[in-house]
């Protein structure tokens, strides 16, 4: 098998990506350094193993030389510095244009756990239409093959220890809710690393690898929804995407749907609700057989909220009705670990995020607030219960009864005092937006000014 992640430095990646050794590359940044009137620039190989060690930093104009080559903006050099900006090297398409094999596999894993950190400064989808739901299908057509064949690589990897990953996983998981993207991206970003060079170099048994690969799979979702949460669009995508390509190679049917309805999130909120229905529908034929009542429930949800989205009234409407009657079937012993948090608080909200959207701001409040009688408001959940908050206030504001906006946002802001999540505060500012129109109240004067302190 090839060694796709062992390379000690982001260069040492790109070149070898290029098949070039140490002074053809030189040649070529050489080359660009001339033309952009740099001068001349020595070509000996040791420049390239110094920089790839770590025992020296190219000169600015040698980086600006190669990020010319390499169609990078000169101001990402400066901004992001060495050698973090050779990331936006990585292409995005990898995680959709390789096929869908354990080789395709791996190469999209690698590029996608180098990039870890990637500053997504763009901020939109890299998929879209039919290529987005073609993935989803990929994935959808890919499941049933053979597990991967053990690795022969030098590492031995055993039960106990992907016993210890899915703990870390569970870990990121449940920190998410209280700490939000800006805190747990560069540890899961690791986590991510660590889980993908075991892959790709370790020995394992098929039933160890199905489950290396799973945690792969849940470790790249995790990583998407943190980049989703942090605003950065295309790096979630590319997350999602490859945990698509770990989940069939797992033959995880479930880690696969959980992943397509994360994704469903993703393009419903930026206005795509029609791709987010056919997103979701692919995740509950791929586990209509198998599915606990809680994951059921959980995928009607999503299917209610691009429903809303779309304002598609009578459909979210059944959604909803599915998604209360599979949860009402209660827990079970097989419910996967990532479906923890998906609970009768968690649905009264999405319900009311549903109603909010379908402009029936007094349905809504009914939903907020028997979310809060179930004791959400007491759990863990401390981003989302401040989102479902603004939310409520929105409500409220729809219904131009400032005073009780006002006090359900000043609540929001005193969750997200230590969360770091650019998804809530972004709604919070949102709010804030239609509480400026209503600056003739004292009550929103009052706040807005706080806020803005």
């Amino acid at each position: 098998m090839t060694k796709l992640l062992t390379h000690d430095h982001p260069l040492a990646f790109l070149r070898d990506s290029l098949g070039l050794g140490a002074e053809p590359y030189l040649r070529r940044v050489a080359k660009r350094h001339a033309a952009l009137g740099y001068g001349t620039m020595a070509t000996r190989r040791e420049k390239v193993s110094r920089w790839e060690n770590g025992t020296a930093v190219p000169e600015l104009t040698a980086q600006l030389a190669m990020a010319d080559l390499h169609r990078v903006p000169p101001e990402a050099v400066h901004t992001l510095g060495w050698p973090d900006w050779l990331l936006l090297t990585l292409d995005n398409r990898t995680a959709i244009d390789l096929p869908w094999t354990q080789s395709g596999m791996l190469h999209a894993l690698a590029d996608t756990a180098r990039g870890g950190l990637l500053m997504d400064r763009r901020g939109f989808l890299i998929a879209t239409g039919a290529t987005l739901t073609g993935a989803a299908d990929h994935w959808f057509n890919s499941l049933g093959h053979p597990a991967p064949e053990p690795s022969g690589g030098r590492m031995r990897v055993n039960q106990q220890m992907v016993d210890r990953i899915e703990q870390r996983l569970d870990d990121l998981r449940r920190m998410d809710d209280t700490l939000g993207s800006g805190t747990l991206r560069p540890l899961a970003a690791e986590e991510l690393r660590f889980a993908a060079r075991l892959l790709d170099d370790a020995q394992y048994t098929e039933d160890i690898g199905r489950r290396l690969h799973s945690a792969v799979a849940e470790a790249c979702r995790i990583n998407g929804w943190l980049a989703f949460d942090a605003g950065q669009h295309a790096a979630a995508q590319r997350y999602y995407l490859t945990a698509l390509r770990a989940a069939a190679s797992a033959d995880d049917h479930a880690t696969g749907a959980n992943t397509l309805a994360f994704m469903a999130i993703q393009v419903y909120s930026v206005g795509r609700p029609a791709e987010a229905v056919d997103l979701v529908q692919t995740a509950q034929s791929a586990v209509a057989r198998t599915a606990t009542p809680r994951v059921q429930a959980m995928l009607n949800a999503r299917l209610a909220r691009a429903y809303a989205k779309a304002g598609q009234q009578t459909d979210c409407a059944h959604a909803l009705s599915a998604a209360y009657a599979a949860l009402d079937r209660g827990p079970h012993d097989d419910d996967p670990a990532w479906s923890y948090w998906f609970s009768p608080g968690e649905l009264e909200n999405l319900a009311g995020s549903c109603a909010l959207d379908l402009g029936d701001p007094q349905r809504a409040l009914r939903h907020f607030d028997a979310a809060l009688a179930t004791a959400y408001g007491q759990s863990d959940y401390q981003r989302d219960h401040a989102l479902f908050l603004t939310r409520a206030a929105e409500a409220h504001l729809a219904q131009d009864d400032v005073d009780h906006a006002v006090g359900r946002a000043t609540e929001a802001v005193a969750l997200l005092g230590g969360v770091a999540s650019a998804r809530s505060s972004g709604s919070l500012d949102s709010l804030c937006a239609q509480l400026a129109r209503r600056r003739t109240s004292d009550t929103a004067r009052d706040f807005l000014n706080s806020y803005a302190g």
